[in-house]
């Protein structure tokens, strides 16, 4: 059985992975602790977790205690990562790992140094999409990636229901670390550092256009250069109309064909397209991508803990119980992400001139 502590419901991914464990057999969540005990107590009886422990720093020294999952306001992930690391505990932390990347190279040397597992929770790589685009792309069907274009976005942090208490601080730049471009924009590196490369340049603008309470941009837009010369575009809006109020496409251009990732359309899909003279396979096509029994496939019907959060999860508790490391995305790829992150609000500060990837985060991490 594996033993899991949480801390913190801070961010509203605690509710829906702490249902997915609850729906998982091999793990159970043995204790909480938050800040706000009127909101960790609840979530606890929520849950049938026994131990509320108020303060975190006694949760991470338990010795009943297998596994650290993380889901505190961005900036102070560093303090706690550390500390359960040190405790011999393996670590799962929200993203983003870290408001900025000299704190997610102390979180990624702290894990090192433990010998323990340190996960970052990119959540958008499980969903079926993802996973599918990634087996196309390492396939080398598309040939040599030249042009991706990536948007992912949210109507807002309210606006798509998030609790009041989130909302406050992810609004607040010293403890979110930013706005829509650190917040969706770290789903969106993750995914292009993971199907298509290492990005060493980044040039970014970011604005606030429809989100005057905000004390941070709502849009950003960047252009990233890839360790291998490829060209990227990314687009984060937290201000979007659409149907769920929210959106994450990408579009790959390779020497060889094209492949559009839909992941979050009411009908979720990947569709590729392959030149070439044989005429069996040249052309669109959209792969069959089966759903499971338990998630219809139309996103906006799911509960959120039902799909791409449940599979994120499965996938750890399984890794977990087979000792197979990584047990997911790590920290060093949290790493990786924050330091474009970072580059990216460097150059929007610069008016938009073009600003290199720290080259330490670079070489720590991994696609």
């Amino acid at each position: 059985m594996i033993r899991v502590g949480m801390i913190s419901w801070a961010h509203v991914h605690a509710e829906f992975r702490a249902r997915a464990l609850a729906e998982i057999p091999g793990v159970r969540v043995v204790a909480i602790s938050d800040d706000d005990e009127t909101r960790g107590r609840a979530a606890a009886a929520r849950f049938g977790v026994d131990d509320f422990v108020p303060d975190w720093r006694d949760l991470v020294t338990r010795d009943d205690i297998d596994v650290v999952m993380i889901h505190s306001e961005n900036s102070r992930h560093r303090d706690q990562v550390i500390a359960a690391a040190e405790a011999g505990k393996h670590v799962f932390c929200e993203k983003p790992v870290a408001t900025t990347v000299a704190d997610a190279t102390a979180m990624a040397a702290a894990v090192r140094a433990a010998g323990v597992d340190g996960t970052a929770a990119f959540v958008s790589r499980f969903s079926k999409e993802a996973d599918r685009a990634k087996r196309i792309v390492d396939s080398g069907a598309l040939g040599r990636i030249l042009l991706t274009r990536g948007f992912i976005g949210l109507a807002g942090i309210a606006e798509i229901g998030c609790p009041p208490d989130m909302v406050a601080w992810m609004s607040d730049p010293a403890l979110g670390g930013g706005g829509a471009w650190i917040d969706e924009g770290s789903h969106g590196i993750d995914l292009l550092r993971w199907l298509v490369g290492d990005i060493t340049e980044v040039t970014a603008m970011t604005a606030n256009r429809a989100k005057p309470g905000l004390d941070g941009e709502d849009i950003a837009v960047a252009l990233v250069r890839y360790a291998d010369g490829g060209l990227g575009e990314v687009g984060t809006v937290w201000s979007l109309a659409a149907d769920i109020g929210m959106r994450n496409s990408l579009e790959i251009y390779g020497t060889e064909g094209t492949l559009v990732m839909r992941a979050t359309d009411p009908f979720p899909r990947v569709e590729v397209y392959r030149s070439g003279e044989d005429p069996l396979y040249r052309g669109w096509t959209t792969p069959h991508i089966e759903p499971d029994v338990s998630e219809p496939h139309d996103y906006g019907s799911w509960p959120p803990h039902v799909h791409h959060y449940k599979r994120e999860v499965a996938s750890y508790v399984h890794r977990v119980q087979n000792d197979l490391r990584p047990f997911g995305p790590t920290l060093d790829d949290g790493l990786a992400c924050l330091a474009v992150i970072e580059a990216g609000y460097a150059s929007a500060a610069a008016g938009g001139t073009a600003v290199p990837v720290a080259r330490d985060a670079l070489i720590t991490g991994t696609a």
